[in-house]
Protein backbone atom coordinates (compact mmCIF):
# COMPACT_ATOMS: atom_id res chain seq x y z
CA UNK A 1 0.00 0.00 0.00
CA UNK A 2 2.84 2.23 0.81
CA UNK A 3 4.74 1.57 -2.44
CA UNK A 4 1.74 2.68 -4.59
CA UNK A 5 1.41 5.48 -2.27
CA UNK A 6 4.84 6.55 -3.14
CA UNK A 7 4.17 5.78 -7.21
CA UNK A 8 1.12 8.04 -7.08
CA UNK A 9 3.00 10.62 -5.71
CA UNK A 10 5.43 10.62 -8.06
CA UNK A 11 3.20 10.19 -10.58
CA UNK A 12 1.63 13.86 -9.34
CA UNK A 13 5.04 15.65 -9.21
CA UNK A 14 5.89 14.46 -12.51
CA UNK A 15 2.66 15.78 -13.67
CA UNK A 16 2.55 18.97 -12.03
CA UNK A 17 6.24 19.82 -13.45
CA UNK A 18 5.22 18.92 -16.31
CA UNK A 19 2.14 21.44 -16.64
CA UNK A 20 4.27 24.48 -15.15
CA UNK A 21 7.14 23.40 -17.82
CA UNK A 22 4.53 24.30 -20.49
CA UNK A 23 3.51 27.33 -18.37
CA UNK A 24 6.86 28.49 -18.18
CA UNK A 25 7.52 27.90 -22.06
CA UNK A 26 4.51 29.57 -23.09
CA UNK A 27 5.28 32.74 -20.58
CA UNK A 28 8.29 32.85 -22.46
CA UNK A 29 7.23 32.48 -26.18
CA UNK A 30 4.62 35.47 -24.95
CA UNK A 31 7.71 37.37 -23.71
CA UNK A 32 9.42 36.68 -26.87
CA UNK A 33 6.40 37.80 -28.99
CA UNK A 34 5.97 40.56 -27.42
CA UNK A 35 9.79 41.63 -27.59
CA UNK A 36 9.47 41.33 -31.09
CA UNK A 37 11.14 43.75 -33.09
CA UNK A 38 11.45 44.33 -36.91
CA UNK A 39 14.18 42.24 -39.16
CA UNK A 40 13.69 44.42 -41.80
CA UNK A 41 14.49 47.68 -43.25
CA UNK A 42 13.36 49.93 -46.08
CA UNK A 43 16.09 52.17 -47.66
CA UNK A 44 16.93 54.53 -50.70
CA UNK A 45 20.23 53.89 -52.86
CA UNK A 46 21.08 54.40 -56.67
CA UNK A 47 23.26 51.37 -56.51
CA UNK A 48 21.48 50.48 -60.30
CA UNK A 49 22.10 53.54 -61.80
CA UNK A 50 18.27 55.19 -60.32
CA UNK A 51 17.66 56.40 -56.91
CA UNK A 52 15.12 53.71 -56.20
CA UNK A 53 13.54 51.65 -52.58
CA UNK A 54 15.33 48.75 -51.41
CA UNK A 55 14.98 45.98 -48.52
CA UNK A 56 17.30 45.12 -45.85
CA UNK A 57 16.88 41.78 -43.93
CA UNK A 58 18.74 42.53 -40.77
CA UNK A 59 19.17 38.70 -40.05
CA UNK A 60 20.56 38.09 -43.28
CA UNK A 61 22.37 41.11 -44.12
CA UNK A 62 20.62 40.24 -47.70
CA UNK A 63 19.51 43.12 -49.92
CA UNK A 64 16.50 43.21 -52.36
CA UNK A 65 15.25 46.01 -54.72
CA UNK A 66 11.56 46.53 -54.68
CA UNK A 67 11.21 49.37 -56.66
CA UNK A 68 12.54 49.42 -60.29
CA UNK A 69 10.93 51.86 -62.49
CA UNK A 70 13.83 54.09 -63.35
CA UNK A 71 12.05 57.28 -62.14
CA UNK A 72 13.80 58.90 -58.22
CA UNK A 73 13.00 57.51 -55.47
CA UNK A 74 12.94 59.43 -52.19
CA UNK A 75 11.82 59.56 -48.04
CA UNK A 76 10.19 56.25 -47.70
CA UNK A 77 8.18 55.43 -44.46
CA UNK A 78 5.96 52.64 -43.12
CA UNK A 79 2.98 52.21 -40.73
CA UNK A 80 3.91 50.25 -37.64
CA UNK A 81 0.74 48.43 -37.58
CA UNK A 82 -0.65 48.08 -41.30
CA UNK A 83 1.29 46.80 -44.18
CA UNK A 84 1.52 49.45 -45.65
CA UNK A 85 4.55 52.39 -47.31
CA UNK A 86 4.48 55.27 -48.50
CA UNK A 87 7.29 57.25 -50.77
CA UNK A 88 7.50 60.32 -53.43
CA UNK A 89 8.73 59.61 -57.12
CA UNK A 90 9.74 61.59 -59.63
CA UNK A 91 7.31 62.24 -61.70
CA UNK A 92 7.85 64.17 -65.03
CA UNK A 93 9.21 67.70 -63.11
CA UNK A 94 7.95 67.29 -59.66
CA UNK A 95 7.78 64.83 -57.14
CA UNK A 96 4.50 63.08 -56.18
CA UNK A 97 3.29 61.15 -53.43
CA UNK A 98 2.63 57.08 -53.66
CA UNK A 99 1.67 54.32 -51.15
CA UNK A 100 2.75 50.58 -51.33
CA UNK A 101 0.60 47.53 -50.14
CA UNK A 102 3.16 45.14 -48.33
CA UNK A 103 2.82 41.96 -48.48
CA UNK A 104 5.15 38.34 -48.06
CA UNK A 105 6.57 36.18 -50.45
CA UNK A 106 5.51 32.54 -50.86
CA UNK A 107 8.37 30.58 -49.17
CA UNK A 108 9.75 33.63 -46.99
CA UNK A 109 8.60 36.97 -44.53
CA UNK A 110 10.70 38.75 -46.69
CA UNK A 111 8.17 42.11 -47.16
CA UNK A 112 7.55 42.66 -51.03
CA UNK A 113 5.34 45.65 -53.08
CA UNK A 114 1.99 43.71 -53.90
CA UNK A 115 0.55 47.07 -55.13
CA UNK A 116 1.32 50.72 -55.85
CA UNK A 117 -1.13 53.75 -56.08
CA UNK A 118 -0.52 57.24 -57.21
CA UNK A 119 -1.94 59.53 -54.33
CA UNK A 120 -1.27 62.86 -55.94
CA UNK A 121 -1.10 64.39 -59.65
CA UNK A 122 0.40 68.24 -59.19
CA UNK A 123 2.85 70.65 -60.53
CA UNK A 124 4.77 71.15 -57.43
CA UNK A 125 6.73 68.79 -55.59
CA UNK A 126 4.95 66.84 -52.39
CA UNK A 127 7.72 65.06 -50.09
CA UNK A 128 8.01 63.59 -47.05
CA UNK A 129 4.92 61.67 -46.38
CA UNK A 130 4.64 59.93 -43.17
CA UNK A 131 2.31 57.80 -41.77
CA UNK A 132 -0.21 56.85 -38.42
CA UNK A 133 0.50 53.47 -36.93
CA UNK A 134 -2.84 52.56 -38.07
CA UNK A 135 -2.01 53.62 -41.80
CA UNK A 136 -5.08 55.60 -42.33
CA UNK A 137 -3.88 59.08 -41.96
CA UNK A 138 -0.25 60.68 -43.95
CA UNK A 139 0.96 64.17 -43.41
CA UNK A 140 3.46 65.41 -46.06
CA UNK A 141 5.36 68.14 -47.15
CA UNK A 142 3.82 70.81 -50.41
CA UNK A 143 5.49 73.84 -51.19
CA UNK A 144 6.11 75.15 -47.95
CA UNK A 145 3.10 74.12 -46.56
CA UNK A 146 2.57 70.73 -44.30
CA UNK A 147 -0.98 69.15 -44.98
CA UNK A 148 -2.77 66.00 -44.03
CA UNK A 149 -5.16 63.39 -45.86
CA UNK A 150 -6.15 59.83 -45.79
CA UNK A 151 -3.61 57.65 -47.11
CA UNK A 152 -5.88 56.44 -50.11
CA UNK A 153 -5.58 60.32 -51.12
CA UNK A 154 -9.40 61.56 -50.03
CA UNK A 155 -9.78 64.61 -47.45
CA UNK A 156 -6.60 66.54 -48.15
CA UNK A 157 -6.50 69.51 -45.82
CA UNK A 158 -3.84 72.39 -45.20
CA UNK A 159 -2.71 71.78 -41.41
CA UNK A 160 0.38 74.51 -41.02
CA UNK A 161 0.33 77.67 -44.19
CA UNK A 162 3.81 78.47 -45.35
CA UNK A 163 3.46 81.83 -43.97
CA UNK A 164 6.65 82.84 -45.31
CA UNK A 165 8.50 80.31 -43.37
CA UNK A 166 10.61 77.22 -43.92
CA UNK A 167 7.98 74.42 -42.89
CA UNK A 168 9.47 70.84 -44.04
CA UNK A 169 10.47 66.97 -43.12
CA UNK A 170 7.35 66.87 -41.44
CA UNK A 171 6.36 63.36 -39.61
CA UNK A 172 3.00 62.58 -38.17
CA UNK A 173 2.70 60.67 -34.81
CA UNK A 174 2.13 56.79 -34.96
CA UNK A 175 -1.21 58.09 -33.10
CA UNK A 176 -2.14 61.04 -35.11
CA UNK A 177 -2.48 62.95 -32.63
CA UNK A 178 0.66 65.37 -33.84
CA UNK A 179 2.96 66.80 -36.71
CA UNK A 180 6.24 67.31 -35.98
CA UNK A 181 8.03 69.34 -38.73
CA UNK A 182 10.80 71.55 -38.80
CA UNK A 183 10.74 75.03 -39.21
CA UNK A 184 12.47 78.54 -38.94
CA UNK A 185 9.51 80.71 -37.43
CA UNK A 186 11.37 81.80 -34.40
CA UNK A 187 14.29 82.21 -36.12
CA UNK A 188 16.48 79.30 -36.12
CA UNK A 189 15.65 75.83 -37.61
CA UNK A 190 13.66 74.21 -34.23
CA UNK A 191 11.19 70.67 -33.97
CA UNK A 192 7.45 72.15 -33.80
CA UNK A 193 4.19 70.54 -33.30
CA UNK A 194 1.19 71.24 -34.79
CA UNK A 195 -2.12 69.15 -33.37
CA UNK A 196 -3.89 67.79 -36.34
CA UNK A 197 -7.57 68.69 -34.99
CA UNK A 198 -6.84 72.54 -33.70
CA UNK A 199 -3.83 73.13 -35.76
CA UNK A 200 -2.27 74.66 -32.75
CA UNK A 201 1.11 75.06 -32.64
CA UNK A 202 3.46 74.45 -30.22
CA UNK A 203 7.58 74.64 -30.25
CA UNK A 204 9.33 71.32 -28.98
CA UNK A 205 13.11 71.95 -28.83
CA UNK A 206 15.41 74.89 -28.50
CA UNK A 207 19.00 75.59 -29.33
CA UNK A 208 18.69 71.73 -31.01
CA UNK A 209 21.00 72.75 -34.27
CA UNK A 210 18.50 71.27 -35.61
CA UNK A 211 18.90 69.40 -39.67
CA UNK A 212 15.96 67.34 -40.19
CA UNK A 213 15.68 63.62 -39.90
CA UNK A 214 12.48 63.97 -38.16
CA UNK A 215 11.46 60.55 -37.04
CA UNK A 216 8.59 59.47 -33.71
CA UNK A 217 8.86 56.55 -31.77
CA UNK A 218 6.24 54.13 -31.79
CA UNK A 219 4.69 54.81 -28.58
CA UNK A 220 4.89 59.38 -30.04
CA UNK A 221 6.64 60.17 -26.99
CA UNK A 222 10.28 60.41 -28.19
CA UNK A 223 11.68 61.85 -31.39
CA UNK A 224 14.75 61.25 -33.02
CA UNK A 225 16.11 64.01 -35.52
CA UNK A 226 19.34 65.15 -37.16
CA UNK A 227 21.42 67.77 -35.27
CA UNK A 228 24.62 69.64 -35.45
CA UNK A 229 24.28 70.76 -32.09
CA UNK A 230 27.43 68.37 -31.23
CA UNK A 231 30.66 69.07 -29.44
CA UNK A 232 32.79 67.01 -32.27
CA UNK A 233 31.41 69.49 -34.97
CA UNK A 234 29.88 66.86 -37.16
CA UNK A 235 25.97 65.98 -37.38
CA UNK A 236 24.62 63.53 -35.34
CA UNK A 237 21.66 61.84 -33.77
CA UNK A 238 19.50 63.33 -31.17
CA UNK A 239 16.17 62.20 -29.20
CA UNK A 240 14.11 64.58 -27.85
CA UNK A 241 10.73 64.17 -24.60
CA UNK A 242 7.94 65.28 -26.28
CA UNK A 243 6.66 65.97 -23.14
CA UNK A 244 9.24 68.25 -21.95
CA UNK A 245 11.58 69.32 -25.24
CA UNK A 246 14.46 68.34 -23.89
CA UNK A 247 17.16 66.00 -25.82
CA UNK A 248 20.16 64.28 -25.18
CA UNK A 249 22.68 63.75 -28.53
CA UNK A 250 23.13 60.28 -29.18
CA UNK A 251 25.65 60.23 -31.58
CA UNK A 252 28.34 62.80 -33.28
CA UNK A 253 30.08 61.24 -36.00
CA UNK A 254 28.71 62.41 -39.34
CA UNK A 255 25.22 60.77 -38.89
CA UNK A 256 21.84 61.50 -39.82
CA UNK A 257 18.38 60.14 -41.04
CA UNK A 258 17.47 58.31 -37.85
CA UNK A 259 14.66 55.78 -37.33
CA UNK A 260 13.47 54.29 -33.72
CA UNK A 261 12.76 50.28 -34.57
CA UNK A 262 8.98 49.12 -33.26
CA UNK A 263 10.27 48.64 -29.77
CA UNK A 264 12.02 51.44 -29.48
CA UNK A 265 15.75 49.27 -28.38
CA UNK A 266 17.34 50.27 -31.76
CA UNK A 267 18.09 53.14 -34.37
CA UNK A 268 18.75 52.65 -37.62
CA UNK A 269 20.95 55.84 -39.43
CA UNK A 270 23.08 56.93 -41.91
CA UNK A 271 26.41 57.98 -41.72
CA UNK A 272 29.50 58.92 -43.75
CA UNK A 273 31.64 58.03 -40.94
CA UNK A 274 33.14 55.59 -43.39
CA UNK A 275 33.93 58.29 -46.49
CA UNK A 276 30.59 57.47 -48.27
CA UNK A 277 26.53 57.98 -46.92
CA UNK A 278 25.87 54.20 -45.43
CA UNK A 279 23.54 52.31 -42.92
CA UNK A 280 24.11 51.88 -39.52
CA UNK A 281 22.52 49.96 -36.97
CA UNK A 282 22.34 51.87 -33.08
CA UNK A 283 21.81 49.33 -30.51
CA UNK A 284 20.45 51.45 -27.39
CA UNK A 285 20.76 49.00 -24.41
CA UNK A 286 24.62 48.57 -25.28
CA UNK A 287 25.78 51.81 -27.68
CA UNK A 288 27.06 49.51 -30.04
CA UNK A 289 26.86 50.62 -33.82
CA UNK A 290 26.80 48.17 -36.57
CA UNK A 291 27.57 48.73 -40.18
CA UNK A 292 24.90 47.87 -42.44
CA UNK A 293 25.78 48.54 -46.00
CA UNK A 294 28.67 48.54 -47.94
CA UNK A 295 27.82 50.20 -51.55
CA UNK A 296 30.44 53.29 -53.65
CA UNK A 297 26.98 55.14 -53.76
CA UNK A 298 25.35 56.68 -50.81
CA UNK A 299 22.61 54.42 -49.28
CA UNK A 300 20.07 56.27 -46.54
CA UNK A 301 16.46 57.21 -45.45
CA UNK A 302 16.21 53.91 -44.07
CA UNK A 303 12.93 53.23 -41.66
CA UNK A 304 11.79 50.04 -40.63
CA UNK A 305 9.42 47.69 -41.84
CA UNK A 306 6.95 45.93 -39.63
CA UNK A 307 7.40 42.13 -39.33
CA UNK A 308 4.99 40.04 -41.00
CA UNK A 309 2.31 38.64 -38.86
CA UNK A 310 0.37 35.23 -39.20
CA UNK A 311 -2.76 37.25 -40.52
CA UNK A 312 -0.40 38.46 -43.19
CA UNK A 313 -1.63 36.42 -46.92
CA UNK A 314 1.44 35.51 -48.51
CA UNK A 315 2.12 35.95 -52.29
CA UNK A 316 2.00 32.78 -54.26
CA UNK A 317 4.67 32.89 -57.20
CA UNK A 318 2.97 33.54 -59.65
CA UNK A 319 1.30 36.60 -58.67
CA UNK A 320 4.06 38.18 -56.79
CA UNK A 321 4.74 41.83 -58.22
CA UNK A 322 8.01 43.74 -57.27
CA UNK A 323 7.59 46.61 -59.52
CA UNK A 324 10.94 44.76 -61.44
CA UNK A 325 12.78 44.39 -57.58
CA UNK A 326 15.68 41.91 -57.66
CA UNK A 327 17.80 40.65 -55.08
CA UNK A 328 21.23 42.48 -55.06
Amino acid sequence: MKMILNYSTTLRLLLAAFILGLCCNGFTLAQDRTASDSDYVIFVSNRTGTTELFLLDLNTSQISQLTDTGRGKITPSTAANARVAAFASREGSSYELFTAQLSSTWRTRRPVFAAVNRLTVDTIDETNPTLTADGSQMAFSSNGKIELMKADGQGRRELVAADGYSNVAPAISPDGKFVAFMSNRSGESEIWLVNTETKELRQLTKNAGLLGGISWSANSQRIVFTTAATTSKLTGIAMAEVATGEFRVLTEAGDGEAALSPNGTRIVFTSNRSGDSELYLLNLNTNAVQRLTNNPGPDGSAAFIPAPTDTVRRTPPSRQVTLGGRDQ
